[in-house]
């Protein structure tokens, strides 16, 4: 595969799940948090909460779509039990430790050609960053090994928007000091990741890990394409 970059690209970055990760749950994290808070003696029917929740995460994820303004899980947990009439003493205490929790018992691994191509970038002197939208909050154990990989993070729950939201792609690029037109966005997403990116000018790359379809300059399947592209 021949290079179809100019010579000018000088950073990547990438969306997280579903582009350098994956998760091999099969129990929701939310059931973690709810046996968490229990623990802590928040009495709670489970079928009240998870009605609660549903009710909150829907009403969460019509905002984000309208606004593109993120909130972290801890505020909706927080939430959830303000509907149900809980008045806890340092509640965001106790749903920082069930989210802590609940955030721990979710498994995600990278996919398998993942590390060796950010290690193949880094020594062709490509700068890297990641770009991710998320309201649950990355742990210390997460962030630390992200850090080894990339030289820039940004997360939609500290910037306060989600992609496509042009100022979260934007902030990544000052922080890496590098123009749109010499940086490469790659992501699984058609329009937070694609459009988004393209809309700030910088070039783009749709991994493809499913049916839907993106107008993006390259289309690849596996991220160690990469490494022949540029």
């Amino acid at each position: 595969m021949r290079s179809s970059f100019p010579s000018t690209i000088s950073a990547v970055t990438f969306d997280d799940f579903n582009t350098l990760r994956y998760s091999t749950n099969r129990e929701d994290v939310i059931y973690t948090i709810l046996k968490v808070l229990r623990k802590y003696g928040v009495k709670v029917e489970e079928k009240d909460f998870l009605r609660e929740y549903i009710k909150a995460d829907k009403a969460y994820r019509k905002s984000l779509r309208e606004t593109f303004r993120e909130s972290l899980l801890d505020n909706i947990i927080i939430d959830v039990l303000t509907s149900l009439g809980h008045k806890i003493v340092n509640p965001r205490f106790i749903v920082t430790q069930a989210v802590n929790e609940g955030l721990a018992s979710r498994k995600a691994v990278w996919y398998p050609d993942a590390l060796t191509t950010f290690e193949t970038l880094r020594k062709k002197g490509y700068k890297s960053g990641l770009i991710t939208n998320t309201h649950w909050r990355i742990l210390d154990k997460t962030k630390k090994e992200f850090e080894k990989y990339f030289d820039v993070i940004t997360l939609s729950y500290e910037h306060g928007y989600v992609k496509p939201h042009p100022s979260i792609f934007l902030i990544t690029l000052r922080k890496l000091r590098v123009s749109a037109t010499s940086c490469l966005h790659v992501g699984d997403d058609p329009i937070a990741d694609i459009k988004g990116a393209k809309d700030v000018g910088m070039r783009t790359a749709f991994i493809k890990r499913g049916k839907r379809k993106a107008k993006a300059d390259v289309h690849i399947k596996r991220l160690s394409e990469l490494t022949e592209l540029l």
